[in-house]
């Protein structure tokens, strides 16, 4: 019996406190829905001209010049611009979600007797602020935060922490190269006693050097980006423009770099050396500025030596689509189409075969097919010259007009293998021979005769009447 009554009373304890609960929860919902919660600081984030942060006893003091931050101390330097707009926009936007104590005597109960994070800020007109941040709360979902010459102890939400929670690596600005990157105009990579030179050509990029050939847009751009995009993951020494002794240098491998990459717009020139891998990640040094940092080690992984990894892979560089005419030798064989505009209203253009002077229709569907295999036929290598390509009797011959005045010639010769050369470029592609052997079978379906109509099905014979 008294197990029971216990039990009950226990019951009836749980419910009430429940209940108590249930009721506060409703009355400071109702309470915080009806109140708007008052601002920290009263600044707007454009205004702010100046920020020192203070955190895990490293100071960091950034100033606003001509609209664009910069680091003063503990180094001058340029300032992550983004970082330094989360700053001031989070000074400008900071709430007291709640006040714990108006009067607090134990500072060192909510961690500001001695502050981790100390926050101040100069703005335009004079106007300046300081904000202290110190414990976590047991939910982790705010901190406490106090101003300076005051006693009162309130609760800022908690993602604010990781906004103010800054070391100088963290705001200063931790791009590998100073450069703008839509305005680079060559490229140059030494690795492996190789140099390989790029430069723009309009809208295109060539290899100047060591070959004179049609440089691969997309892995030289991608090269590009990555170098204009790349940031530290740590910074090894430096003040910017501060000299490096050799005997600095020769510790990081940087005496002579593994690789050097040099990204250049007009006479502005960048340059990033590469040293030795350590601890998964690699050495680097800035050569403009004479910064000394580490890097992701796929910059070096991901950097080739082989002017044949720059250059276009495209055996052709007509497309389908904007030949106008192509003649293929085969043997002694010659075979001509032509792209003409179709007659009559709605008409499309049609692809025609030339024989012996005179034009003659043939499918577009099928001619379509062709040139594509034949235009996507890329190199997987590329070789010198010899005559083990047999390129000097090649199989194939092929010359386009494409883009109204552009042309090219190509041979093809196979043999064991599948070899392709362009007229006026070095080397000679190693084509895949499964690719070209669809080729020539698309060739082979152009030139193929219609297939006749089936004969119509003899009707049947009436029988007789009667």
């Amino acid at each position: 019996m008294g197990r029971l009554t216990s039990m009950i009373a226990l019951v009836l304890v749980l419910a009430g406190l429940g209940a108590y609960i249930y009721f506060v929860d409703s009355k400071r919902a109702a309470t915080g829905a009806s109140e708007e919660k008052a601002k920290v600081f009263t600044i707007e984030a454009d205004k702010v001209e100046e920020v020192t942060i203070a955190s895990d006893n490293e100071t960091s003091t950034l100033r606003k010049v001509d609209g664009t931050w910069r680091m003063t101390a503990p180094l001058q330097a340029d300032a992550d611009q983004s970082a330094l707009s989360s700053v001031t926009n989070a000074l400008s936007t900071v709430e007291v979600n709640r006040v714990v104590e108006e009067n607090a005597s134990n500072l060192a109960e909510y961690g500001l007797a001695t502050p981790r994070i100390t926050v101040s800020y100069k703005a335009a007109g004079g106007g300046e602020g300081q904000l202290l941040i110190g414990d976590k709360t047991p939910t982790q979902s705010d901190v406490y935060a106090m101003k300076p010459g005051e006693k009162r102890v309130f609760l800022i939400a908690g993602f604010n922490e990781s906004t103010f929670a800054k070391k100088p690596f963290d705001l200063r600005d931790k791009r590998i190269l100073n450069l703008e990157r839509d305005k680079v105009d060559s490229v140059e990579v030494v690795r492996d006693a190789n140099t390989v030179l790029m430069a723009r050509s309009g809208s295109e990029w060539v290899l100047k050097q060591p070959i004179q050939a049609r440089g691969d847009y997309s892995t030289i751009e991608a090269l590009i980006t990555k170098l204009a995009s790349g940031t530290m993951t740590r910074l090894v020494s430096g003040a910017d423009a501060a000299p490096k002794a050799a005997s600095e240098l020769a510790k990081y491998g940087l005496v002579k770099p593994v690789a050097r990459i040099s990204l250049n717009s007009g006479s502005a020139r960048s340059t990033l050396a590469l040293g030795k891998e350590e601890d998964g990640a690699v050495y680097a040094q800035d050569q403009g500025r004479g910064l000394i940092f580490t890097v992701d080690p796929t910059f070096l992984s991901d950097l080739k030596s082989s002017a044949d990894d720059y250059r276009d892979k495209q055996l052709f560089e007509s497309r389908a689509f904007n030949v106008d005419n192509v003649r293929v030798v085969r043997g002694r064989e010659t075979l001509e189409f032509r792209k003409s505009a179709g007659t009559g209203e709605g008409a499309t253009e049609k692809w025609e075969r030339i024989v012996d002077g005179k034009p003659t229709e043939v499918d577009r569907a099928m001619v379509d097919d062709f040139l594509s295999k034949l235009t996507g036929l890329r190199a997987q290598s590329f070789v010198t010259a010899s005559p083990s390509t047999g390129l000097a009797t090649p199989t194939l011959v092929i010359s386009s007009s494409y883009d109204n005045g552009q042309f090219e010639r190509v041979r093809i010769a196979k043999n064991a293998e599948v070899f392709g050369a362009r007229d006026n470029e070095p080397g000679v592609a190693k084509l895949d021979t499964a690719a070209y052997d669809e080729t020539i079978k698309a060739l082979d379906a152009v030139l193929a005769p219609p297939a006749p109509a089936p004969a119509a099905s003899p009707s049947p014979s009436p029988k007789p009447q009667g």
